[in-house]
C-alpha cells in the first residue's frame, strides 16, 4: 500500500491559543495519503473519567463531539469535511457547504476503521479511511481539535468569544493532496 504523509498536527493549545499546561489533553492527528483514500490517525491520552457512548465500538455516533473526541476539519473549495474519532472506537463524519451548513451526514458510510484502546503511554489510537471520493475538491486548509470535558482544544487558534470550530476560513492554508 503506498502511503504518504500529508499533514500532522500537534493539538497543544486551547481553541484561543492560550497554552494547555494539562499533556492529558494533547492530542495528535496524522493525516497519510493511502490508494485507498485519506487515513486519519487520531491520538489522546484516556482521560481519568472517559465521556464515551454507550454504543457498540466501531458505530457511527451522532453529536459525537459531545464526548471525548479527535476531530479534523478539511477544506476544499466548495466544502469542508469533519471527522470525528472518538474514545471508545466510534466515528462520525460530516460534510459542509457552509459553516454548519451540513450538505451530507453519511449515515450508511461504513469505514475502515481500526480502534486501539492502548498504544504506549496510556493513549487511545483510531484510524480511518476517508474514500478519495469524500474528500472535499481542492484541499487547501485543516485544523485539528480535541474535546474533553469542557475543555476545547486546537491546533491552530481561532477567534471569538467562545470556542467555534467552524471557521474554516480561518483555519491554517496547507498542501494536503
Amino acid at each position: 500500500m503506498m502511503l504518504t504523509q500529508l499533514k500532522q498536527f500537534e493539538i497543544k493549545t486551547y481553541w484561543d491559543g492560550r497554552p494547555c499546561e494539562d499533556s492529558k489533553l494533547w492530542g495528535t492527528v496524522d493525516l497519510v495519503g493511502t490508494e485507498e483514500g485519506l487515513q486519519m490517525t487520531a491520538t489522546l491520552p484516556w482521560q481519568d473519567k472517559p465521556k464515551v457512548p454507550e454504543v457498540e465500538e466501531g458505530k457511527r455516533v451522532a453529536n459525537l463531539w459531545e464526548y471525548d473526541v479527535v476531530e479534523c476539519f478539511l477544506v476544499g473549495k466548495d466544502k469542508y469535511l469533519e471527522i470525528e474519532l472518538g474514545a471508545g472506537g466510534h466515528w462520525l463524519v460530516l460534510d459542509f457547504t457552509a459553516p454548519r451548513a451540513r450538505d451530507n451526514e453519511y449515515v450508511n458510510f461504513k469505514p475502515k476503521l481500526e480502534f486501539k484502546k492502548d498504544v504506549g503511554g496510556g493513549r487511545w489510537e483510531s484510524t480511518i479511511i476517508i474514500p478519495w471520493m469524500m474528500v472535499p475538491e481542492g484541499l487547501h486548509a485543516a485544523n485539528a481539535f480535541v474535546i474533553v470535558g469542557e475543555n476545547y482544544l486546537c491546533a491552530t487558534p481561532l477567534p471569538g468569544e467562545k470556542a467555534d470550530f467552524h471557521q474554516p476560513g480561518r483555519f491554517e492554508e496547507t498542501v494536503v493532496n
